[in-house]
């Protein structure tokens, strides 16, 4: 079993490049968002609201569901998955549009938050989203990265069905996990402790 799962996580040389095409697809993306977020700060309450209601949409209801672990792991679950399976049915246009609204996003809220909370932009990185960011953003790079390189394989003929699978649940799935435990039971412990 074990062989099993470091021989997925050393399939990742395969798609290492495509994953860091998607960080710097995310990367500016996220300058764009934060240079908007500039540009609008004098309405910082009313833009926040907005993209607070877009980041924590339920669609099953108002307001965020009684158990915020299974809300956050599935989101982003069927955010990832859509992005590793879709991308090779979309010539890789879906993972990039989730990087690109994902980057931008980010971007806004921080400098939003940093006007609205009087905090500087690191501060709301470094304790309101990075703790659960490295590992999701981690699963959302390798998934997009993953789905770039099963378009490439799939154009060639290649049947991919079983390693994309694979991939989601030995390699993306376990860090989505952990950034959904992180973020339910760590990130409101820092934030509390330090932007409140």
């Amino acid at each position: 079993m074990l062989d099993w799962f470091s021989k997925e996580w050393r399939e990742i040389r395969h798609y290492k490049q495509d994953s860091l095409l998607s960080l710097t697809i995310f990367i500016v993306a996220v300058c764009l968002g934060y240079l908007v977020a500039v540009l609008v700060s004098d309405k910082a309450g009313e833009y926040y609201n907005t993209v607070r209601d877009m980041i924590l949409a339920n669609p099953f209801g108002e307001g965020l569901p009684e158990n915020v672990f299974l809300f956050i792991l599935a989101r982003n679950s069927m955010v990832s998955f859509t992005m590793l399976v879709l991308g090779m049915f979309t010539y890789n246009v879906w993972p990039v549009l989730v990087l690109l609204l994902n980057g931008a996003i980010s971007g806004f809220a921080v400098k939003i938050q940093a006007v609205l909370f009087n905090h500087h932009s690191f501060q709301i990185w470094l304790f309101g989203l990075l703790p659960h960011g490295v590992p999701e953003l981690t699963a959302i790079f390798l998934a997009a990265g993953a789905s770039f390189y099963y378009r490439r394989l799939h154009s060639q003929g290649v049947h991919v069905a079983g390693r994309v699978l694979k991939t989601y649940l030995v390699v993306v799935w376990p860090l989505l996990v952990l950034a959904a435990a992180v973020e339910t039971f760590v990130t409101p412990l820092l934030i509390h402790r330090f932007l409140l």
